[in-house]
């Protein structure tokens, strides 16, 4: 067993005298389930205060809708059971739905909501006409343990979330410079298993930054600075990839490079190691402006450089940027620093987003509930309602994995933990208490070594399904009750609620880390069409933001696959390309009406290459393109697209450099010229 920190048991200890302290409220109000209140504690109880009380918001909001959700459905369908069924499965199975396409915290109301309906609706089935009573009970109960939990995480010791940003964004500018420093010195290997990792964290950052609002710390003053930091953060992801990308082509051509862009890397690598200081970054890119047009550029080796030089202006923009907002986070007593890049910082960066995953999640909750029911009906199972509400929990819970069967089956062997458990506190240790106190003492061992492992990642799941099964077989009340033969009876209903939840995932939903990442892939690629097609509307950094949240999912699925077409797949290849489409369509605005007739035809054919794949018909960009990307660079060497600028120079050399990787140059190599 791991070693639990001093921040571990503080947690423990804080939401164990929540718990208690919500159940010691709900037991004196004379609430019929005061274990939910428990319950509730530790479901949205978690190390960062802020979290506490956002998910306690959340989960008031999505219990409240279940609830009226069962009260508009139970009367009105009580006397037909199987209308009743599907009406139930298909809410679960719709919020569940909605849930998964929105991967932002809020989309935990949703997610709450479907399987509150089938909590609360379903043990009112014999008693339809007292279902506004039984609702408004459970709501009670969740929103005494809400408060309980969100007051004691409040006052004792309290971690902000803006702290744990403030870290968390330090670390990854360290890591994002460690990367830049290895791309300027010549080390292209190192970091290279990281760049996956690192993009993951930027969307991690993100869902930070959404409990920001719920913070009790200074740096819920400085939301709009944490959103400027973000938005620099997520350029330099696709930035330093298309770096590393002309580096690697420069030294193909000419592996010494020449002299003025080894000083300039050498100076730009000094800058990033001394912490990126805003007054060296405004002189640093006056000398970049000033190499990259002062040469000549007539040759794939002056494209490259170019295109170069441009990268290294924005990382200079991004990351002086990025360290002078985290310098002002760290201490903001003076004005917020004057930025070297433009734009407005959004509130919400969009993420990855699946129509169809989110579809078969709901549709695999919808037929695990109504298979329970079903069978509960045409069996005439006295407690059958149990098996459809765990079935309804479990696939909630664990939908956002690739495959949750694995997840599922765990759930099931920690809830056989909790009933042997369960049956030792309800036959032997329970009939000896003689009060509330007594029941503090007998279940604070377990609540207090179990509940010290939930801020541990790798033991947050036992702990969690440990803790809640327990407290949900105890089925505590204000006087003692057991009997065996019901205990035994609704701890059978809901294993068969995790097997109907098995079957039906399994069925419907599983799929492989291969199957995932080509799935991700084929969004990828329908997006860069969609881009090359003028059919996406988003800025730059809207798409930066989706493609490199994909990057982050992608990199682990990609590790776990054992797929042959999978290996060394550069996933920030699409992310290249994807920024590039994106500046090529900002750029043509600019242009005379014959030169966008050329470059549509090219984001044309760009698009309609990305659309075959997406459509699972893959097929490498041919000569055409790849000719008509020459003409438009040659147009380029001979001054025809000045329009463009710098910028369109850069796409159009990063669409040749990542289309056609393998593809000889378009203009004759002058080694080493300048």
């Amino acid at each position: 067993m791991p070693k639990l920190s001093r921040s571990a048991l503080l947690f423990s200890a804080n939401t164990f005298v929540a718990a208690m302290l919500a159940l010691y409220l709900a037991m004196s109000i004379g609430l019929e389930r005061p274990y939910w209140s428990i319950m509730t504690v530790y479901i949205v109880s978690g190390p960062l205060a802020a979290a506490v009380r956002s998910k306690a918001l959340y989960r008031f909001l999505g219990t409240f809708v279940g609830a009226a959700g069962a009260v508009l459905l139970v009367p009105l369908l009580v006397h037909a059971p199987l209308l009743l069924s599907l009406a139930m499965s298909l809410w679960v199975g719709g919020c569940l739905a909605l849930s998964v396409l929105d991967r932002s915290p809020p989309s935990y109301i949703l997610m709450l909501a479907g399987y509150t309906c089938a909590m609360i609706g379903f043990p009112a089935v014999n008693q339809p006409t007292a279902i506004f009573d039984i609702a408004a009970a459970r709501v009670e109960e969740i929103l005494i343990g809400i408060a309980c939990a969100a007051l004691v995480h409040s006052l004792v010791f309290p971690r902000p979330v803006g702290t744990a940003l403030r870290g968390r964004i330090g670390h990854w500018l360290g890591e994002a410079d460690r990367w830049a420093l290895a791309l300027l010195r010549g080390d292209l290997d190192q970091l290279e298993r990281d760049r996956g990792r690192l993009a993951g964290a930027v969307s991690e950052i993100q869902l930070m930054a959404r409990h920001l609002p719920f913070d009790t710390s200074f740096l819920r003053e400085t939301t709009v600075v944490v959103r400027q930091l973000r938005d620099r953060v997520l350029v330099l992801v696709p930035v330093l990839a298309s770096l590393s990308d002309r580096l690697a082509a420069l030294r193909a051509i000419a592996p010494e490079l020449d002299p003025e862009l080894r000083g300039l890397l050498a100076a730009l690598a000094e800058w990033v190691e001394s912490g990126a200081p805003r007054a060296r970054g405004e002189a640093l890119i006056a000398e970049l402006e000033a190499a990259r047009t002062s040469m000549s550029v007539r040759d794939w080796y002056g494209f490259n450089r170019s295109s170069l030089l441009t990268r290294a202006i924005e990382l200079v923009r991004a990351q002086a940027d990025a360290h002078a907002l985290h310098a002002y986070l760290q201490d903001p007593e003076g004005p917020p620093p004057r930025l070297l890049g433009a734009g407005r910082a959004s509130e919400r960066r969009p993420l990855h987003r699946d129509l169809g995953l989110a579809a078969l999640s709901g549709a695999a909750a919808f037929g695990a509930v109504l298979l329970c029911c079903v069978v509960w009906i045409w069996s005439g199972w006295q407690e059958g309602e149990s098996a459809a509400i765990t079935a309804a929990i479990t696939c909630c819970l664990f939908a956002a994995m690739d495959d949750p069967v694995p997840a599922i089956r765990k759930f099931g062997v920690y809830l056989l933990v909790a009933m042997v458990l369960g049956a030792l506190y309800l036959f032997v240790l329970m009939p000896a208490i003689g009060g509330f106190p007594m029941l503090v003492l007998v279940l604070a061992p377990t609540l207090l070594v179990v509940g010290a492992m939930i801020p541990d990642p790798r033991l947050a799941f036992p702990a969690l399904s440990l803790i809640v099964n327990l407290v949900n077989t105890l089925v505590i009340q204000d006087h003692f009750s057991a009997d065996f033969a019901r205990f035994v009876n609704i701890n059978l209903s809901q294993f068969f609620g995790v097997f109907a939840a098995v079957l039906v995932t399994r069925t419907l939903r599983s799929m492989s880390a291969e199957v995932s990442a080509r799935r991700l892939l084929r969004h990828t690629w329908g997006d860069l069409a969609r881009v090359a097609g003028g059919r996406d509307d988003d800025s730059a950094v809207d798409l930066a933001s989706r493609l490199v949240d994909r990057v982050g999912l992608l990199s682990p699925k990609l590790a776990a696959a054992r797929a042959g077409d999978l290996e060394g797949l550069d996933i920030l290849r699409e992310l290249r390309v994807g920024i590039d489409l994106a500046t090529l369509r900002a750029l043509r605005r600019r242009l005379p009406q014959p030169m966008v007739v050329e470059l549509d035809g090219l984001l044309d054919g760009v698009g309609a290459c990305y659309q075959a794949r997406a459509l699972g018909a893959p097929e490498p960009p041919g000569p055409p393109l790849r000719e008509r990307l020459d003409r438009l660079l040659g147009r380029l060497a001979r001054g025809d697209l000045a329009a463009t600028g710098a910028r369109g120079l850069c796409a159009l050399v990063g669409l040749r450099r990542n289309l056609f990787p393998e593809a000889a140059p378009p203009v004759p190599v002058v080694e080493g010229a300048a």
